[in-house]
């Protein structure tokens, strides 16, 4: 009876040990059943990207992206590297592509390449302003150096874009270059056309 009495405690040791190696395979079981399933919850999505694309003039951040996401739901939008943002539409974008990637509420992502293009062609009232500031401009200011490399504030066609307003101070207004009567019309006509590559 005393034998029966204190094998009690191990009897019961023993029960609640196969009690709980029944549990945990039980667990287990199920964990591996389900598992899969929430790891796999942004591979069983199907978010698709599609844009609406405003082309813009060489030199100036005229395009525009509108993004539309589908296939999930409280997206957010990141432009390259930047921050995601709520809004789906990037602006003021010069010509080039741009990777959009979007997020969903459960942190799902997908990723798209879009070109915004450069439209237009080099007018005819930037080609004369080209070509005086590379004929009259110091050298350290000239579209290109005596090796036809880059150099100085004007190294681009956009520099000469960007930098109207200073044209026109020196050049035009300053006489920066002595220039002669029909060089200064031809600025302040450029000048007057929206100074853009495409006047």
């Amino acid at each position: 009876k005393q034998l029966f009495k204190d094998m009690k405690p191990i009897k019961s040791f023993f029960i609640l040990t196969l009690l709980s190696a029944a549990l945990l395979h039980a667990c287990k079981d199920k964990e591996d059943d389900t598992t899969p399933a929430a790891n796999d919850k942004c591979a069983a999505k199907s978010i698709v990207l599609t844009a609406d694309i405003t082309p813009t003039v060489k030199c100036e951040n005229l395009g525009k992206l509108i993004i539309h996401a589908r296939g999930s739901s409280g997206f957010t939008y990141q432009l390259g590297s930047a921050a995601f943002q709520s809004d789906s539409s990037f602006s003021n974008l010069s010509g080039g592509n741009y990777t959009i990637t979007v997020k969903d509420a459960d942190g799902c992502t997908k990723s798209a390449t879009f070109a915004v293009i450069e439209t237009g062609s080099k007018g005819t009232n930037f080609t004369f302003v080209a070509a005086i500031i590379g004929a009259k401009c110091a050298a350290s200011c000239h579209s290109t150096g005596q090796d036809n490399a880059p150099k100085g504030i004007f190294a681009t066609d956009c520099d000469i874009v960007t930098r109207a307003a200073l044209i026109k101070t020196k050049a035009y207004d300053g006489n920066m270059g002595n220039l002669n009567a029909g060089e200064k019309d031809k600025i302040l006509t450029w000048i007057n056309a929206g100074a853009g590559y495409d006047d």
